[in-house]
């Protein structure tokens, strides 16, 4: 499949920014000391995360320095918002990453330049809830961006609100799920049960839509669609009952966060898998 590189990048990329949304907004409501904690190692794991789907988006290209050309789209092209929109999210998340590690007078004494940068960041007022809500913000922003990449005219399948709500979902179940394996739990799971609440919810109406359109198509996408709606419903089956019963259950939630993905990855190919042009 040509698009597989898109497929992960769009799906670790609303994982991440799911991710950073949840931890912006738990900071703003709270700063006690055990949830900073969970919200910088949240940040930490989101970079990684956004950073992978970035060098596997790149294989897209047929060549990585490609993606510098998207500087010459900002404004005009989607996709080079898209793209920009999430190098600035990867920036914020980054600067807040650093500024949470070098903040903290017994830390980071072997990169001192870095602390310099830190201390000139330290005398913008409000700096750490500043980048937190800047977070929630181009999180948001970003995923906008990808729909405004596919939703487009000439793509009846993808040209319709469906599209927003697969990837803003995709956003809510990944982050929720990313963030109740490092403590998040309560927040992480209001943001997951609304996600899977959501895709379980409009399926069968989603399928008659496409099903209209291109039904060749969309009958192709049915194992597809199935397997993501069982592996979402399983994965919030695994943590409810974990959240209920068990005191530490990090493998159990890995384990959900696993199925999850698993299940996201299979709504998008088949979202790939629906690009038609009537000729």
């Amino acid at each position: 499949m040509h698009e597989l590189p898109l497929v992960f990048f769009t799906i670790f990329g609303q994982m991440g920014a799911g991710a950073v949304l949840i931890a912006g907004l738990c900071y703003l409501i709270s700063q006690e000391p055990q949830r900073l904690i969970k919200i910088e190692r949240i940040n930490i794991a989101a970079l990684i995360i956004m950073a992978i789907g970035m060098g596997i988006a790149s294989l897209h290209l047929g060549h990585p320095l490609r993606a510098l050309n998207v500087i010459f789209g900002i404004g005009r092209s989607p996709m080079s918002n898209e793209i920009f929109s999430f190098g600035v999210l990867f920036g914020i998340t980054f600067v807040n990453v650093l500024h949470a590690y070098f903040t903290p007078p017994n830390r980071g004494n072997k990169f001192a330049w870095l602390k310099k940068i830190v201390l000139k960041l330290n005398q913008i007022p409000a700096i750490t809830k500043l980048l937190a809500a800047l977070q929630v913000i181009v999180s948001v922003f970003f995923v906008w961006m990808i729909v405004a990449t596919y939703m487009l005219p000439t793509v009846k399948n993808w040209d319709t609100p469906y599209t927003a709500m697969q990837m803003y979902t995709s956003m809510l179940i990944l982050g929720g799920a990313l963030v109740i394996p490092f403590g998040l739990r309560r927040s992480g799971f209001i943001f997951f049960i609304v996600g899977i609440a959501a895709v379980l919810i409009t399926k069968l109406s989603y399928i008659g839509f496409v099903s209209q359109i291109t039904p060749d198509l969309a009958l192709a996408q049915h194992s597809f669609w199935y397997l993501q709606c069982g592996l979402l419903a399983l994965a919030l089956l695994i943590t409810f009952v974990a959240l209920l019963k068990v005191n530490k259950a990090s493998g159990i939630y890995i384990l959900s966060l696993i199925l999850a993905l698993a299940g996201e990855l299979c709504g998008r190919i088949a979202f790939y898998n629906l690009w038609a042009i009537p000729m």
